[in-house]
């Protein structure tokens, strides 16, 4: 059985908290958000067909890991997904991680079984800015209907989960965006809750390469603002200027 393959980074400190971790990047996305920094993925420029167990034996070939991330583009767009997840912890002893973008509901949930850890982007407040904020927002209806399912199914869920927000100034940049998403972080009840840096020197839409990113102090702002809602989470901010720092 092959999967839509576009490379792997094979040691991470950073995309596994706590853990030495091979990153494996695969391909397609159902979204179009216009500040993703991995459009080649989102298109399948430069992806190929590889056979999983080439994937499984490269993974048991290396004796200093872990853990792994299987991330994207949306990993869970193939189907053929669930079944290298199932493959990676039968055959190998590391522990896993996915990416999940919350568009997938049915595959989140025959995947959860295999997960250590999950995490999952949630792009906006879940209303009709969650379709403008993933450049769809003809489709917002059933995008919201969508990540609702997937946070209905989390809640259920013991295993470690972690949301992320990437500051975008103009698109989700203000206190309002990130109280609204906090309560959700909350309801749901994430461990950890992420706000990322927008950053642009590569984006999908190239006029986004235009915004500059969100000041450090904005980001702090932002991170305070969050941990307001959230005082038993782990809330971070991850930054060009200084890297995570977790806000008290």
């Amino acid at each position: 059985m092959k999967i839509n393959f576009a490379g792997l980074i094979d040691h991470s400190t950073l995309d596994y908290p706590g853990k030495s971790a091979v990153v494996v990047y695969l391909c397609g996305c159902p979204y179009r958000c216009p500040w993703c920094q991995n459009p080649e993925l989102v298109f399948e420029e430069g992806c190929t067909m590889v056979e999983i167990d080439k994937i499984i034996e490269k993974l048991n070939k290396n004796f200093l890991l872990d853990a792994v991330c299987v991330t994207g583009g949306e990993p869970l767009m193939q189907e053929n997904t669930l079944e290298f997840l199932k493959k990676i912890k039968e055959e190998t002893d590391l522990l896993l991680k996915i990416d999940h973008n919350g568009y997938f509901p049915e595959r989140l949930k025959a995947a959860l079984p295999y997960l250590d850890f999950f995490t999952t982007d949630i792009k906006a407040p879940i209303d009709e800015r969650y379709g403008k904020a993933v450049g769809l927002p003809k489709n917002w209806e059933k995008i919201v209907e969508r990540v609702k399912k997937s946070h209905e199914i989390l809640k259920n869920w013991g295993g470690r989960k972690e949301a992320r927000t990437t500051i975008v100034p103009g698109l989700i940049d203000t206190k309002e965006d990130v109280r609204a998403i906090a309560k959700v972080v909350n309801d749901v009840g994430f461990e950890i809750y992420t706000l990322q840096q927008f950053r642009p020197e590569k984006t999908l839409d190239p006029n986004f390469k235009f915004i500059r990113s969100p000041t450090a102090e904005k980001m702090q702002e932002l991170g305070k603002e969050a941990k307001k809602y959230l005082p038993d989470t782990m809330v971070q901010i991850v930054t060009h200027e200084d890297g995570f720092q977790e806000i008290d």
